[in-house]
């Protein structure tokens, strides 16, 4: 055989080997990650009761409870579920755009050592999934993201934290919470103005009310009582009491001694609904100016009018309802339902929010103008 040959053969052979080596290793039989894999293909989803976010300076911890999932640094409050669902699901969907052995330099450099790491700057966001009897699910360490050449995102550097292996992967966590407060379920209440047929204010234990705002039929602007002679109402200002609670959202909780009750100069508002529904909050401010509210809510007789009203509620309307196309209707909690669920809290409020339960029947007036 003439050495050209020989070499022509030999070339083909190496590249025949190649190829089968290419196979190989497209046949999922290689030891490293195939690129596309799914990183966490076995995390079994519905299994997850608890999940673990920390960084170097916050930690919560997210655990499902009898009905609803909770924020144990919160005493136990409801946790913002369609957050942790979406984090979760996201997560069990990462795919592998490359991995490679991290080095002591770049896993620092891409922010993969442990929240509780000495270098600061190194520190990645740890987050850990259990099942309900404890074991770990995954627990994994979320670095740098990546930037696109659009400037989008190109994905996220994590690692498994009981490996070195750095992996990129094609979704990012770039806002990733880690502090307890911002995973609270948000919304305290969320009544439209339309459903208010009146608010009154009331100043310590006294009987009388310090003003009232009613709609004289539903549908109708709202009047003040007592007006002065000669003054003129704020519309803007009473439409503000009335939207108060469309939403009322909080900042933060802790719980509260006892049910809210009336004390000595401190302010409650009463809004009655057109169902019957009787919700007072109480309004505070320290003296540090840090906002916060009690809740209380109660069902009474619905009063009628000649354009009818709609009947108290029921147990059964804490329960969804289909709407003619097929959809769940919100649910309207009842009376003792948000009773239930808000009085053994204090929420700590905006200021814009507070400043909305207007406690001084002169705030509700116009200026006098005055001459010269």
């Amino acid at each position: 055989m003439k050495g050209k040959t020989f070499l022509i053969l030999l070339l083909v052979a190496g590249l025949l080997a190649a190829v089968a080596m290419l196979n190989f290793k497209s046949d999922g039989k290689s030891d490293g990650p195939r690129m596309g894999a799914k990183l966490l293909a076995d995390l079994p989803v519905n299994q997850v009761a608890a999940v673990i976010i920390a960084d170097g300076e916050s930690r919560t911890t997210l655990e499902k409870g009898a009905a609803v999932w909770q924020v144990a640094e919160r005493s136990g409050y409801p946790a913002d579920f369609e957050a942790l669902r979406d984090t979760v699901v996201r997560l069990s969907r990462l795919k592998i755009g490359r991995s490679f052995p991290g080095s002591a330099e770049s896993l620092a450099r891409l922010s993969l050592l442990a929240p509780s790491g000495s270098n600061a700057s190194a520190r990645g966001q740890q987050i850990i999934l259990k099942d309900a009897s404890g074991k770990i699910l995954a627990d994994l360490i979320l670095g740098q993201t990546r930037s696109a050449e659009n400037g989008g995102s190109g994905g996220q550097y994590l690692k498994k934290a009981d490996g070195d292996t750095v992996y990129l992967v094609d979704a990012a966590f770039r806002f990733l919470k880690t502090a307890p407060a911002e995973w609270l379920e948000k919304e305290i209440l969320d009544i439209k103005s339309e459903k208010v047929r009146s608010v009154a204010c009331f100043v310590g234990n006294g009987p009388d009310p310090v003003y009232v705002l009613a709609r004289p039929k539903k549908g109708q602007d709202a009047e003040l009582k007592p007006l002065p002679e000669g003054r003129r109402v704020d519309s803007a200002r009473i439409d503000q009491v009335l939207d108060a609670l469309a939403p009322l959202s909080l900042d933060d909780v802790q719980p509260a001694e006892g049910a809210p009750q009336a004390s000595a100069g401190q302010s409650r508002l009463v809004f009655r609904l057109y169902d019957g529904r009787e919700i007072t909050i109480y309004p505070s401010v320290d003296d540090e100016e840090r906002y916060t509210l009690r809740v209380a809510a109660r069902q009474i007789a619905v009063e009628t009018e000649a354009d009818g009203e709609t009947a108290p509620q029921s147990e059964s309307e804490d329960k969804p309802k289909e709407t003619s196309d097929g959809k769940d209707a919100p649910v309207i909690k009842t009376a003792p339902k948000i009773n239930a669920d808000l009085s053994p809290w204090r929420f700590s409020i905006k200021k814009w929010q507070y400043d909305s339960f207007v406690t001084h029947p002169e705030s509700l007036l116009e200026e006098v103008k005055t001459d010269g």
